[in-house]
């Protein structure tokens, strides 16, 4: 029996925890076959391999990539292979980009009266820095409470400190997975917010694109699982699922909780891993 969780973020993004440190909290939360997806990074994905095979897990190499239109919207791409020069340039010209908005959205802040060391910053992110790393230095500093405070304030869309990203098109992100040999998935379809009227042409020119699946199983789509269910299988989607885990935070996704809910995930993931490692 396969217990999957196809959505998790390490430190090479903005996780908390180490790849090796996160294999590990999965063998305690009984997965079995999990992804890393770290944001616009491969970073990762080496030391969770080497960390899956120690522990005796089974690994489905995994990015998720931002892109944005009129929306934000996030695609997966499973059997990424971590050492694909077209992938590791794309993904280094992403990061600069990254770089760029946070030192932006940073000057922000300081403008706004907060003293934040944005070098510490840079340099605790590690791998791929996103606005999370920002909300929990103002978490640190007492400036709010909580990493949802912050984005509620100062980080989220429209908000005083935000800096829009580069705009990409979901169907290139799409697309360009493909091309690599790679299964393009739709992320946390539910976390979009349109209505189904203007969701389903979209899903159609995505499919059209590449796309190979949908994210049913994500906690922000909770209680309405059937709905994206049954969308996804009847449009010919493969379904996929995860806790989408960054931290132990009980208000963010925790460490394969989308299992309970999941009656066919074993048959779901098998059939993605086998067709991501053909």
């Amino acid at each position: 029996m396969r217990r999957p969780d196809l959505h998790l973020h390490t430190t090479a993004s903005d996780g908390i925890f180490s790849p090796a440190q996160l294999v590990q909290r999965l063998q305690r939360a009984d997965v079995t076959l999990f992804s890393i997806t770290d944001h616009d990074t491969m970073g990762g994905l080496e030391a969770a391999e080497e960390a899956a095979l120690l522990r005796g897990l089974a690994f489905l190499p995994g990015v998720e990539i931002s892109t944005e239109g009129e929306a934000e919207v996030h695609i997966l791409g499973y059997g990424v292979a971590r050492d694909d020069a077209v992938l590791l340039s794309f993904f280094e010209q992403m990061a600069k980009d990254r770089i760029g908005r946070i030192l932006a959205m940073g000057d922000k802040l300081k403008r706004m009266g907060f003293s934040l060391d944005l070098e510490r910053i840079m340099a605790s992110a590690g791998g791929s820095i996103g606005r999370p790393h920002l909300a929990r230095a103002l978490v640190a500093g007492g400036y709010v409470k909580t990493v949802s405070e912050a984005f509620d304030r100062y980080l989220g869309d429209g908000k005083p400190a935000y800096v829009p990203r580069e705009k990409m098109a979901a169907s290139y992100a799409i697309s360009l997975l493909k091309s690599r040999g790679a299964v393009p998935v739709l992320a946390h379809p539910g976390l979009i917010q349109w209505p189904m009227e203007r969701i389903l042409p979209l899903l159609k020119a995505w499919q059209e694109a590449g796309l190979m699946g949908l994210e049913v199983y994500h906690p922000s789509n909770r209680g309405d699982y059937a709905k994206w269910d049954r969308l996804a299988r009847q449009q010919g989607l493969l379904v996929t699922g995860g806790s989408d885990f960054h931290d132990e935070d009980p208000r963010h996704g925790q460490l394969g909780e989308t299992v309970q809910a999941w009656e066919s995930a074993c048959e779901d993931a098998w059939a993605l891993y086998r067709i991501a490692h053909r």
